[in-house]
């Protein structure tokens, strides 16, 4: 069964389902594109998330895509601050988005283009029909990729295949995004609402309280000294959990653990 929604801002509606909440774009711009206003509405909703005790967060759009990126008509290279708001919007949400204290999966059907492909990207998990279509093509109007598709591109790809879709501005299906690394994993077309629907729920009911513990852990990254020591203060934290003593009991009673995340 569905909780009923819980606050959403206009453009940005939540839904909840045992403790996934789902945040969808649904933009007054042709196929979800970004404004300054939409960044805001976003971070609001994740933050109402957080607070209502969330377990792991989707992020996927409405009406079939995911997110063009940002709306071009309302840039104007004569008067805006390219620096000033990669410093003080992008950056600190897709700061925030990639280190929440839960897990967060993104949901792509359609496209996502630049500032939506960062947003998917950002996201522990990233889910996309194999159809969809996804790339940065800043090329076609002189820009730089930025939300981070450069940190994506060459972690994920490595220089030369980053170098190759930054200056050819190609875009991939979720199909070939999935068989580069770039993306977890493509779904049949269509599917990927139902798919990721399935694993958040299935995530949601694990010990959310240890993976923010090792989501922790991945994002510090290290020497293989440097992991297994933060792995080691870690356990110690993840030792005062009640999931810890819930799964140890459970294993020992040979029955299914009920988690609370806490």
């Amino acid at each position: 069964m569905t909780d009923s929604p819980r606050a959403s801002a206009p453009g940005i509606k939540t839904t909840w389902d045992r403790g996934v909440a789902r945040i969808e774009f649904d933009l007054a711009q042709p196929k979800n594109s970004f404004r300054v206003a939409d960044v805001d509405q976003l971070e609001a909703a994740v933050d109402e998330a957080i607070a209502a005790n969330a377990r792991c967060i989707v992020l996927r759009g409405a009406r079939g895509t995911f997110s063009a990126g940002w709306d071009v008509t309302s840039i104007d290279p004569g008067k805006d601050d390219p620096m000033a708001m990669i410093t003080n919007l992008v950056a600190p949400f897709c700061h925030k988005l990639r280190t929440l204290p839960v897990p967060t999966i993104s949901a792509v059907a359609g496209v996502a283009l630049g500032f939506g492909l960062g947003l998917a990207l950002c996201c522990d998990i990233c889910v996309m029909d194999e159809d969809a279509r996804v790339g940065s093509p800043f090329r076609g109007i002189g820009m730089v990729p930025d939300t981070a598709t450069h940190y994506f591109f060459l972690s994920r790809l490595g220089h030369a295949k980053a170098a190759e879709l930054i200056y050819t501005g190609r875009l991939i299906t979720g199909a070939e995004a999935a068989q580069i690394g770039l993306i977890n994993r493509a779904t049949e077309a269509g599917s990927v609402n139902a798919v990721v629907d399935e694993l958040a729920l299935s995530i949601a009911e694990g010990p959310t309280a240890a993976f923010r513990l090792s989501k922790e852990i991945l994002l510090a990254a290290g020497d293989f000294d440097q992991i297994v020591a933060h792995e080691g203060r870690q356990l110690q934290r993840v030792f005062e959990t009640a999931d810890l003593k819930e799964g140890i009991r459970a294993f020992q009673q040979r029955r299914a653990p009920k988690f609370e995340g806490r």
